[in-house]
């Protein structure tokens, strides 16, 4: 298995991290999770194009985490592949994807004018998804597990196994007790790290904003708990200062860690 962080920032803009999203690759298989702002850029620049993806996991349906899909779907389509797409998500993930491809239909047809050969629409397959296995993932045995990102109702984390590793991906969340058993003993895991002093926005309640990120003062403790292999941070503030971090974190967590950057490969 191979992973590769193309995105690695948060809503706020940040030149040197794209949106939320990842790309796990395991034989013939490519699977995104998240599809945030500058998804397709990153693919092309870790030299994999968006029609080698065949599978999209979102996590949760806050915007900046699939932002950039009628991108990823038309690019898809422009370059030729008509394959099928499938897309797992938590409720909401058909109206988003139906809603997508209407916005783009006009312009698709308008492309086909051009064409020699007709074409079909982009074919995407939607399944709407609970904590629990995700079928349909080619050789990789996935499931799905529910964290806690008030105020949403359902955002997800993955465990994603093949032969001889175990990668975990939090999505956003704050600590958890069913993260962490999801969590334990996997061999990378991919956790958001948001620096505290960035939620310090009077126009935020940073009460009920603890209840849907971990800062780093929280992310140590939890992975002593988890004990993966290997710790990964991700979704991260433009002020993030990496070796405060690596501080912090270490304070409570003994083991491998490493910040994480757009398109590191694990």
């Amino acid at each position: 298995m191979q992973l590769t962080l193309l995105g690695t920032g948060t809503p706020k803009p940040n030149p040197r991290r794209a949106g939320p999203s990842s790309l796990i690759r395991a034989g013939d298989d490519a699977i995104l999770v998240d599809c945030g702002s500058g998804v397709v850029h990153r693919l092309v620049q870790s030299g994999v194009s968006p029609g080698e993806v065949h599978s999209l996991l979102l996590t949760h349906l806050h915007a900046d985490h699939f932002i950039d899909l009628a991108h990823f779907l038309v690019i898809r389509w422009i370059t030729g592949d008509d394959r099928e797409l499938r897309v797992a998500g938590p409720a909401g993930t058909k109206r988003l994807v139906a809603g997508t491809l209407e916005l783009l239909e006009p312009d698709i047809r308008m492309r086909m004018k051009i064409r020699r050969q007709p074409r079909e629409l982009p074919r995407v397959t939607v399944s709407e998804i609970e904590a629990g296995p995700v079928p349909d993932q080619g050789g990789l045995a996935i499931s799905a597990f529910d964290v806690e990102h008030y105020p949403l109702e359902q955002p997800l984390g993955y465990r994603l196994a093949g032969r001889d590793r175990v990668i975990v991906l939090s999505g956003d969340t704050c600590p958890s007790e069913n993260l962490i058993r999801h969590a334990r003993g996997a061999d990378v895991l991919v956790h958001e790290c948001m620096v505290d002093s960035e939620w310090h926005d009077p126009r935020i309640d940073h009460h009920l904003t603890e209840r849907s990120h971990t800062s780093p003062e929280l992310l140590g403790p939890l992975a002593r708990e988890a004990g993966p292999g290997l710790l990964v941070t991700t979704h991260m503030n433009p002020g993030t200062r990496p070796a405060a971090v690596l501080e912090t974190v270490g304070r409570h967590f003994p083991g491998p860690m490493v910040i994480g950057e757009d398109l590191m490969t694990l």
